[in-house]
């Protein structure tokens, strides 16, 4: 919708944009201030869901000049905070605050395994959101430490004789786990875009 509108000056696409910021406006949160990942799954982040909300949030705080750079920083924190295993690196697909689905670990409220995909949109989210994020500002030295605490993680279960990656990260052996494609394309875009940008070291661009 933004390239549409940058590109034909239709306010047709500057309304759909603004309908869209509007519903982050009212967007369930929880107790912390994560946004649920939809209305339809109460007291959950997914990684996704970051994907889903904050490039946008941020293009859109950029070409509005609004203040809206911690909020969108604390999306991930609060995410990686809740999903990242500390042995690993690897990021569980999903966290329930209220501990009451079924996929919810008791403890830590984690979904049980690292899914691929997932951790592909929070990768992408990632170098996406810093497109826009200001260089100057304070909050971007965790996101972009954040990205690589996950590039170095998703390094290490990169499956060495393909060079792609499983469906579900740290078990290339389980029945019926197979090497995903679409994960690994998110995996190399969000790999290649951080070198890029400067904000991964240059080892990981082979």
């Amino acid at each position: 919708m933004f390239t549409l509108y940058r590109v034909t000056g239709d306010a047709k696409y500057l309304k759909a944009v603004e309908l869209i910021r509007s519903q982050l406006k009212t967007h369930p949160r929880t107790n912390e201030g994560g946004f649920w990942h939809k209305k339809i799954y109460p007291n959950q982040m997914w990684l996704d869901g970051l994907y889903m909300g904050e490039p946008f949030y941020a293009e859109y705080s950029q070409v509005f000049n609004e203040d809206n750079w911690n909020d969108i920083a604390n999306q991930f924190v609060w995410m990686e905070k809740h999903a990242r295993d500390a042995k690993t690196g690897l990021l569980y697909h999903g966290w329930d605050e209220s501990r009451e689905q079924k996929w919810a670990n008791k403890d830590t409220g984690t979904s049980p395994n690292f899914w691929g995909r997932a951790m592909g949109w929070y990768a992408m989210a990632l170098v996406d959101t810093l497109d826009y994020f200001p260089k100057n500002h304070p909050r971007r030295a965790e996101l972009v430490a954040i990205l690589q605490r996950e590039a170095e993680a998703i390094a290490k279960v990169q499956d060495k004789k393909s060079g792609v990656w499983w469906q579900i990260l740290n078990m290339p052996n389980a029945p019926k786990n197979y090497l995903e494609s679409s994960c690994s394309v998110m995996f190399v875009y969000a790999l290649a875009k951080g070198g890029r940008q400067g904000n991964l070291p240059e080892k990981y661009l082979p």
